[in-house]
């Protein structure tokens, strides 16, 4: 018995040593984790793919960066957003391209098997959570791991013109819809000829009202919609209340109110955000970026920012805000990926993200939203953005998402709600609610099946 045992351990010893002769890439993997064998830290350089931010606000963080590890070399470029997408797909995730990108949120889905998980040692699921908002599991959460950092957060407010609410005597911005309907009535002027010369507020029409898309998908998620079913079937069309109605069709009939009962937009104008500039509109639901145009068209402007107007039976615990914003991901064929979220774990600290912020404002009116939860009171004081990280608890989002450049996806996706609510506008009386919206459930679904990996 013992000679056979030692037989056995003599076999186990040529064993591992033959697999040690054999196969080189697997001594050497051991032998980078013994300290004694590794010394110097491997020398990494990260492509990082970035939007929206130019290199003088990002650049000096990178080079701190840099600076504490003296192994990592960060290769930043800003990208342009028109074709953004499409440099994604035919780059992203092969040898050669980046290594960190920033995505927008909804194309994680799409993504997901080019991308590399949070590893948890880098930061664990509980310390994720607690520090970004709940948004964030929507689309960056599968299987209990997260698949990207959020440096930001954005969504909805409502931007209006303080002037106009001066001159009416009204003093505070709706807080529920039924408020924000009366004063859309009450804000909306017109002339002799019953054209309007002054806009209550941008909504009830799709062609040239910005963010149409997402007013449309926070009416729906207010008003209790499901979007999708645990096997990723669209369901936003059939979504029923306790009662039995449609809570969709509920949602768009009160949308189409602004276009039919209170006219309070001109679907012949111009772009919303451009009439809003120039005075003609009292109301506007647009994302922060939005007031940055706003501004540099009329630098003197009086904006009020306030959070969306909410159901008036939805009390503090039923609200619901609608978030459209950009996180940072790693290449599952990046160069290091776990130096690779090490750095943009590092990016998203409170330190960072304020200095960020600071340098984005020497060049701007204001900088991102911060993403972090415990950064909220640090915006107190910013009457532009201060709305916007007050919602950071109550966001949710889905694929109604305006303003994101992927023709496949998110643009086709605003296409076809584009056509839904102009078919809604132009429907006699051999068409319903259910029939325009079960189209565009199915359309919309079609794009979904044509894009998410199978």
């Amino acid at each position: 018995m013992r000679r056979a045992v030692i037989f056995v351990a003599i076999g186990l010893i040529l064993l591992g040593i033959a697999g040690w002769i054999i196969f080189p890439d697997v001594r050497s993997d051991i032998l980078e984790r013994l300290p004694f064998f590794n010394s110097e830290p491997q020398a990494v350089t990260l492509k990082y793919w970035g939007l929206w931010e130019p290199r003088e606000v990002i650049q000096s963080l990178l080079e701190q960066y840099q600076s504490e590890n003296p192994n990592i070399t960060i290769e930043y470029e800003e990208k342009d957003p028109e074709d953004y997408a499409q440099q994604i797909n035919s780059r992203f995730g092969i040898e050669g391209g980046p290594d960190i990108v920033r995505v927008h949120n909804t194309w994680l889905p799409l993504l997901v098997e080019k991308l590399a998980p949070l590893p948890t040692e880098v930061m664990s699921v509980e310390e994720y959570e607690a520090t970004f908002y709940p948004v964030n599991a929507v689309f960056q959460k599968k299987s209990n791991k997260y698949y990207a950092i959020p440096l930001m957060v954005e969504g909805l407010a409502l931007i209006y013109n303080r002037d106009i609410f001066t001159a009416n005597g009204v003093s505070n911005p709706p807080q529920d819809w039924e408020t924000f309907r009366e004063l859309a009535k009450l804000l909306t002027q017109k002339n002799s000829s019953g054209e309007i010369v002054q806009a209550g507020a941008a909504m009830g029409y799709a062609d040239n009202i910005d963010y149409f898309s997402d007013i449309i998908g926070l009416m729906l998620a207010q008003n209790g919609v499901q979007f999708q079913d645990e096997e990723g079937r669209v369901t936003f069309h059939n979504s029923i209340s306790p009662v039995g109605g449609n809570l969709a069709v509920e949602a768009l009939r009160f949308y189409n109110l602004f276009a039919s009962d209170e006219q309070s937009w001109d679907p012949t104008w111009g772009n919303s955000t451009d009439e809003f500039a120039q005075g003609r509109v009292a109301m506007v639901l647009l994302p922060s970026h939005r007031i940055l145009k706003i501004l540099a068209d009329n630098p003197d402007f009086a904006v009020g920012v306030a959070p969306v107007p909410q159901l008036p039976v939805a009390g503090d615990s039923g609200q619901v805000g609608w978030a459209n914003y950009w996180v940072e991901a790693v290449s599952a064929t990046a160069s290091s990926t776990t130096e690779a979220w090490k750095l943009l774990k590092w990016m998203s600290e409170k330190e960072q993200l304020t200095n960020m912020y600071r340098l984005a404002s020497n060049i701007r009116p204001f900088g991102e939203p911060y993403s972090r939860q415990d950064l909220a009171s640090a915006l107190n004081a910013d009457k532009y953005v201060l709305p916007y990280v007050e919602q950071g608890s109550i966001y949710t989002t889905w694929l109604f998402c305006y303003g994101v450049e992927h023709p496949q996806f998110n643009s086709s996706i605003v296409s076809e709600l584009q056509t839904m609510v102009n078919n809604i506008n132009a429907m006699d009386e051999d068409q319903t609610y259910e029939g325009i919206i079960n189209r565009a459930a199915t359309q919309i679904g079609a794009i979904i099946d044509q894009n998410y990996p199978k």
